[in-house]
């Protein structure tokens, strides 16, 4: 007999499904880091928003991102919450 191994949800996480008061940003490439009020993303940008499309907003708005010395470097943005939330923590 096979044992089946559940597979994860495969919705991408929304901003307004996170449980977290504060929203932590963190960039390896640039040194960005901070805390956002989740409530105030929420306002700015929807709850429906992905954080996919909340990590391209960041990228755009980082000050590297017009460099065109960096036109083919790859933006760092993470969101170490993201992993704790999505790993049950």
């Amino acid at each position: 007999m096979t044992r089946q191994i559940p597979l994860p949800d495969s919705k991408p996480p929304r901003l307004g499904d996170f449980p977290y008061p504060r929203v932590e940003v963190v960039c390896n490439k640039c040194g960005r880091a901070g805390r956002y009020a989740t409530s105030r993303l929420i306002d700015e940008h929807g709850p429906a928003i992905t954080f996919l499309e909340l990590r391209r907003h960041f990228e755009s708005t980082c000050s590297r991102s017009n460099d065109i010395a960096r036109l083919n470097e790859v933006c760092g943005v993470m969101f170490p919450d993201l992993v704790r939330w999505q790993l049950g923590g």
